[in-house]
């Protein structure tokens, strides 16, 4: 869901006439924790999956500096309109991890329709403790769970959550600003200094 939303956002971004030149001139305060937050959950998980004992015991409190991070970040640079898609999306999935004691609620049929029973069979016997069925979720936390999956005729079986879509689509939207040439002028002029180091705008 997030590489698709990252490579349509660059496309379309490209399309409407974006500049990859501009892509590495961001204007994000704190940019690198979001992509760190985004990362630290990517290995978290994959040690989770391998049966690494530390991150399995302290898993809720690593996905806790992972969303801190993350919403820190986020708060510095709300005045992007697609940021509150990332934020709305991201508290969705941390209510529900948190209140489901560093677990995310996870459909089992859709899993079993996916032909994910490899994942189905781990999930079951304990071995992904990342994730535990939707019957097993704290109140309520079951709506916010990966309980969605796309088509069947989608090449990339995946299974996702409310908050991962909203995720992805502020990812798709930030990074079609990222690229555009009118963002890029009006944000690069907006201060200058003179000889006399007087600020005008």
């Amino acid at each position: 869901m997030l590489v698709e939303s990252i490579i349509l956002g660059i496309l379309v971004g490209k399309i409407r006439g974006g500049k990859f030149k501009i892509l590495g001139t961001s204007l994000l305060r704190f940019s690198w924790m979001i992509f760190f937050s985004f990362a630290l959950q990517l290995v978290i998980s994959i040690m989770i999956s391998v049966g690494q004992n530390f991150f399995i015991q302290y898993r809720m409190i690593l996905y806790m500096i992972t969303y801190i991070l993350l919403f820190i970040a986020l708060f510095f640079n709300i005045h992007y309109k697609c940021m509150w898609f990332i934020l709305i999306g991201a508290i969705m999935n941390f209510a529900a991890i948190i209140l489901n004691q560093g677990s995310m609620p996870i459909d089992m049929n859709a899993l079993e329709q996916l032909g994910f029973k490899n994942m189905l069979n781990s999930i079951n016997m304990g071995a992904l403790p990342q994730y535990i069925p939707l019957e097993k979720a704290a109140i309520y936390t079951a709506y916010l769970g990966k309980r969605i999956s796309l088509p069947k005729f989608y090449p990339f079986k995946q299974i996702f959550s409310i908050g991962d879509a909203l995720v992805a689509l502020g990812i798709f939207f930030l990074l079609q600003n990222m690229l555009l040439p009118s963002l890029y002028r009006r944000t690069s002029r907006t201060i200058q200094f003179d000889h006399k180091k007087r600020t005008f705008r």
